[in-house]
């Protein structure tokens, strides 16, 4: 998540998520954009974690883990992992997980990963194009290339369907 705009960069999903799974899921997270400054991530075993805590990057930043170590020297980005729970840390993520998981993920028995990254890029879509973020003060979208003409002053609202269903998007009638 792009936390100025609050904007779904990237969702993807795995059944053995692991360091190089990771790290390719941040490159193409940042292949299209300029690449972040920052990058919040979990502290999980799974990026390596080093037995001192502090080992130096070629630009002389301290790493915990191995994850951070590669972002430093190759991306050119600081990792800031979170503490082991304190979701506090990372409260945009959260309240991203909890919103996907009550309006999307829970109403469905899935199949396999490809029917998760299904429902999850429908979800993506109507949270990037239809949900304007209420701490932006219901900025409208930053990205206007993305985005469908502005909608009439006047006309019938319309409810398309999204999910089967499951959610409604009501705009108005061309």
């Amino acid at each position: 998540m792009e936390i100025a705009s609050r904007r779904i960069v990237l969702i993807n999903a795995t059944t053995s998520p692991g360091l190089t799974w990771v790290k390719q899921q941040i490159r193409q997270a940042t292949a299209w954009n300029k690449s972040p400054r920052f990058l919040i991530h979990d502290n999980d075993g799974i990026f390596g974690q080093f037995r001192d805590r502090k080992r130096r990057g070629e630009k002389g930043r301290h790493c915990r883990c191995r994850l951070d170590l590669w972002l430093s020297d190759v991306m050119g980005i600081e990792g800031i992992p979170i503490p082991h729970g304190a979701p506090n840390a990372s409260p945009h993520i959260e309240r991203l997980n909890r919103t996907l998981r009550e309006e999307a993920l829970n109403h469905f028995i899935f199949l396999n990963v490809r029917h998760v990254l299904r429902v999850c890029a429908e979800y993506r879509d109507l949270y990037n194009g239809a949900r304007p973020s209420q701490a932006l003060h219901a900025i409208p979208d930053p990205y206007p290339e993305l985005s469908e003409p502005p909608p009439k002053e006047t006309g019938r609202v319309e409810a398309r369907p999204v999910l089967g269903g499951l959610i409604r998007d009501h705009r108005r009638a061309a």
